[in-house]
């Protein structure tokens, strides 16, 4: 039997795979964007990266096209099973300007459509960084639960958040034990990157978690011209 994923309970397991292999992700909250979608949170941390790089002799703390924003939006998804990358979801995350080119730092919000994204410090922490980005994600807003850890290990690491800071090179992160710090964009070995999904709530998971504590995904919208071999979700042409 299986059940709708937007029937989870937040802070629930759920199993996609990545270049095949399976990787957990804690269920956030159904409709947290207003597109009836689903957001999940990647439990574990890729390894540490620059939050950007340096496009015009500068670091700035914009997120729009920032190294993040590519990693989240464009390059991350490209690892998911076909069916879970065809059950992606463009919502509207509000963002707060920062510093882009010229270093002035704005606090003007602004709406972004991703399917793909790193959290708020607002959604991560209840808590303002230039501005309000967003609501918070209930399951969040105890410090614990924010917690991450490094792939596949127990090892709590610093996770990036998209929040810009009043300092034209800083941006915020949750530190190893949940609570919010900043820090500057260009340093590549302090946080890493925890991407969240949007994902569609035509989404069928198993009716029970496996050995492991997770739902597995069962059927997707996305038809019949997927079928699932040896755990994986392929294409079939």
């Amino acid at each position: 039997m299986s059940k709708k994923i937007s029937t989870l309970t937040a802070g629930s397991l759920v199993k996609l795979n990545e270049n095949g292999q399976a990787k957990k992700f804690i269920f956030l909250q159904h409709n947290h964007y207003g597109q009836g979608e689903v957001t999940l949170l990647r439990k574990d941390t890729f390894a540490p990266r620059q939050w950007t790089a340096s496009y015009d002799s500068s670091y700035n703390n914009c997120y729009y096209g920032s190294d993040m924003d590519m990693f989240c939006n464009t390059q991350y998804p490209q690892m998911l099973d076909p069916i879970i990358r065809a059950c992606l979801v463009n919502v509207p995350i509000t963002v707060a300007e920062g510093a882009s080119y010229g270093g002035t730092v704005v606090s003007t919000l602004h709406t972004l459509y991703r399917k793909g994204f790193l959290l708020s410090m607002k959604e991560a922490c209840n808590a303002n960084g230039l501005a309000a980005e967003g609501t918070a994600f209930s399951y969040l807003t105890t410090q614990a639960n924010r917690i991450a850890y490094s792939d596949e290990t127990a090892t709590a690491v610093r996770w990036w958040l998209r929040s810009p800071n009043s300092n034209a090179t800083y941006a915020y992160y949750v530190n190893t034990s949940g609570a919010s710090n900043d820090y500057n964009v260009y340093y590549a070995s302090l946080c890493c990157p925890r991407p969240a999904l949007a994902l569609s709530s035509e989404i069928y998971v198993s009716d029970s978690v496996d050995g492991d504590g997770c739902y597995t995904v069962e059927s997707a919208p996305a038809g019949e011209q997927y079928m699932k071999q040896n755990g994986i979700w392929l294409k079939m042409v």
